[in-house]
């Protein structure tokens, strides 16, 4: 909708408006008029009520109570107020009435066409109604007294209130509609001026415009006016002037901009071109304004390929009119390539066209490789720690692992599984050297080359000669270790295992195809030296463990077991021979005469005569045997799975070697060394471990108190009687050993 209509339609609207707010004013004080009346009637009607009850304090009844006062009364509120007046009783028979000639006192009130007076009566409601014959409105109030008890009504003629009422409100009705009509008329003439002033400005400021927007950037608007439309004739004429302005600035921008910008009417004819992007395209200007553009312009793909009839930036925005953009390469007029964001945006011109902006990024492009570079860089590194990392994690593992194992099997067992995954394609082996130190062993390989011996001294190595790794293969000029057994077509490295300032050995490792691998050990040194490092580590804490657990059990002076050691291992073995029904014995035997060798020898010789009897007990001893020093001079040996018979043999065979034993000490001879044994067995004895041992050692009592030197076996027998004791012949346990 034109502007101009909408201003009539406003004015319009605005009188309609103004009228049909005089016509509810005066609607509203109509209906307020006939509301007032209603009130005032009321109100007169209600005081009248009142005061036909009212009694004063002298006790003189009320008017309602003495007829002839009542009726006087009402004459006198008629004359006043110029009103006819009835009173009821509760039967609705008149008591007094003012000028009323249809009605007469004692009669009873019929005119109510629905009973309009009996509801009053009842609910105490006043209610309006018109009397048929009469044709009167009339009020009815009721009569109070006392309060809250209806004992008659009130009647009240309601149309002389009512004209009154209204004669007081016509001659401002008359006053609102002449208001209502005078301005609407004078809205239509304001209308008319504003349309007018209105009009001529509204046509100057669109011939402006239009002119404008034909491309006349020299139209201004010519006036004198002082009002609005002469504000925006001013501001119209400034607009022009920063418009050209701002074309000129636009014009001088597009001359210095880096970026190629080009005009290409709706043909494809390049209209204009900036310096930027004649010199990407490698042509003067003027030389390529007016042709078409695919003549001047030779684009490419981002790879360098040649896109498709119709599939180019530009074709695509010639041909659709939309916006299009996408990475080019931009072939030069001396045939070089240049990386170029082109921008395709159409123009809103009838004859069409669109602007051409081509954006260098060959330094975008080159940073990008410089990036990409770094990244790959990046990749690489983090993979190195990504491997370093679960490299970390598997020597913590194996660690773990070795630090767990109780014995030197199981750690060499763990050694020779986790070799092959932390040192793939490499053969090899753990040499730990002897407790001797002259002799160094294979305690475990993998791998499919065997290069080095199983056995070697340990000058046979340049590892444990130098102290540290050795390393040779072909082309180098190091010499290969003694141990090794290759002709020297592999690679090998040898590397000390110390740890807590003790060599413990060497890891040996062999890479068949050393010379087509020449940096096969840089690739691994790192995790080589952590799993060198956690190894020698394990190895030291597992020799003290076991040297410490030797020290606990065994006893230093002869190297035998010692008591606590025994007593542990004899309850399980009993236990053991208890669930698979074989015998056990044990033997207790003790030195005779020990004092004497000490008192007439010295403890040296006491202590040589103890290791030698150890030393024949382990000479004699099956490897299920257990052979402990008791204590002092004491011997005890548990012999899983011998019979009585058989551990009796035994015993004597031990005296018999024990007695053949020579010892010297200092040059002198120590004599003829006798000792006397104590045989007792499971079943035969008992079944727990202190009633064998008990018997055991009564027989040792009984042999010694016979005169040493001999093997006495305890018998079974009753309940709370010692048990026997039965000899055993030499020759009777020589041939037993024999057979």
């Amino acid at each position: 909708m034109r502007i101009r209509s909408q201003i009539i339609l406003s004015m319009v609207s605005a009188a309609a408006l103004i009228g049909l707010v005089g016509g509810v004013a005066i609607f509203t004080q109509i209906a307020a008029t006939k509301y007032l009346g209603l009130t005032e009637a009321t109100n007169v009607a209600q005081e009248l009520a009142d005061t036909i009850v009212f009694k004063s304090s002298d006790g003189t009844p009320s008017l309602f109570e003495r007829p002839e006062a009542l009726k006087q009364f009402m004459q006198h509120q008629h004359r006043r107020m110029h009103r006819d007046f009835l009173v009821l009783d509760r039967n609705k028979v008149v008591v007094a009435h003012a000028a009323d000639e249809e009605h007469h006192v004692g009669d009873k009130f019929e005119h109510d066409p629905n009973n309009e007076i009996g509801q009053t009566l009842e609910d105490g409601v006043a209610r309006r109604f018109v009397d048929p014959e009469e044709v009167n409105a009339i009020l009815a109030v009721p009569i109070e007294y006392p309060a809250d008890t209806i004992i008659g009504a009130v009647l009240l003629e309601y149309d002389p209130v009512l004209h009154a009422a209204e004669q007081r409100t016509n001659g401002l009705l008359w006053l609102v509609g002449l208001s209502a009509a005078a301005a609407v008329l004078v809205a239509v003439g304001f209308a008319w001026l504003l349309l007018s002033r209105f009009g001529a400005g509204l046509n100057d400021m669109m011939r402006g415009m239009e002119a404008l927007a034909k491309g006349n950037a020299m139209t201004r608007i010519n006036h004198a006016r002082k009002d609005e439309f002469g504000q925006l004739a001013d501001g119209f004429n400034t607009m022009a002037d920063q418009l050209a302005s701002a074309r000129a600035h636009v014009e001088d921008i597009v001359e210095t901009a880096a970026e190629g910008i080009a005009v290409l009417d709706g043909d494809g004819r390049i209209a204009s071109a900036n310096p930027a992007a004649a010199m990407m395209i490698g042509r003067r200007a003027d030389k390529i304004v007016g042709q078409q553009w695919d003549a001047v312009l030779t684009v490419r793909d981002q790879r360098g390929g040649a896109f498709a009839t119709g599939a180019s930036p530009v074709e695509m925005a010639l041909a659709t009119g939309r916006q299009h953009q996408g990475e080019v390469r931009l072939t030069k007029s001396d045939g070089s390539h240049l990386p170029v964001i082109a921008s395709c945006s159409p123009l809103s011109r009838s004859d069409g066209g669109l602007v051409l902006t081509l954006n260098d990024i060959s330094e975008l492009r080159r940073a990008e490789g410089v990036v990409n570079e770094r990244a790959d860089q990046l990749a690489i590194l983090n993979r190195e720690l990504h491997e370093k990392s679960e490299t970390t994690t598997r020597l913590v593992k194996l660690g773990e692992l070795l630090q767990a194992c109780v014995t030197f099997p199981e750690a060499f067992s763990v050694v020779g599984t986790a070799m092959t995954e932390f040192l793939g394609g490499l053969s090899g082996t753990v040499h730990l050297t002897s407790a001797s130190r002259n002799l160094v062993e294979e305690m475990a390989h993998w791998g499919d080359v065997r290069s080095s011996v199983t056995q070697f001294a340990p000058e046979d190595c340049w590892a444990l000669r130098r102290g540290q790794e050795h390393v040779a293969g072909p082309g180098m000029l190091t010499p290969r270790c003694a141990h090794i057994t290759e002709n020297g077509k592999k690679g090998y490295v040898c590397m000390p295992l110390a740890a807590q300032g003790e060599t413990l050995g060497i890891l040996h490792l062999c890479e068949p195809n050393a010379a087509d691998k020449p940096q096969w050990l840089a690739e691994r040194q790192q995790i080589l030296r952590g799993v060198v490092d956690t190894l020698a580590l394990a190895l030291a804490n597992l020799r003290l463990r076991e040297t410490l657990r030797q020290q606990s059990i065994r006893d230093p002076n002869t190297g035998l077991f010692n008591r606590r050691y025994l007593e542990e291992t004899s309850s399980r073995e009993l236990r053991r021979m208890e669930r698979s029904a074989q015998p056990l014995t044990i033997l207790m035997l003790d030195v005779d005469h020990f004092k004497q060798f000490n008192d007439t020898f010295g403890h040296e010789a006491g202590d040589l005569v103890l290791k030698q009897v150890a030393a024949t007990l382990i000479e004699h001893a099956r490897d299920s045997d257990v052979v402990s020093r008791y204590g002092g001079e004491e011997f005890a040996i548990v012999m899983p799975g011998c019979s009585l018979e058989e551990g009796a043999a035994r015993a004597e065979a031990l005296r018999q070697a024990i007695r053949q034993l020579h010892l010297t000490h200092r040059g002198r001879t120590l004599g003829t060394v006798t000792v006397s044994f104590g045989v007792a067995a499971y079943p035969e004895h008992g079944a727990g471990w202190a009633e064998i041992t008990n018997a055991a050692d009564h027989a040792l009592y009984d042999a010694k108190g016979e005169g040493r030197d001999r093997v006495v076996v305890a018998k079974t027998s009753t309940p709370g009687e010692r048990p026997s004791i039965q000899l055993v012949s030499a020759a009777k346990a020589s041939a037993d050993i024999k057979g």
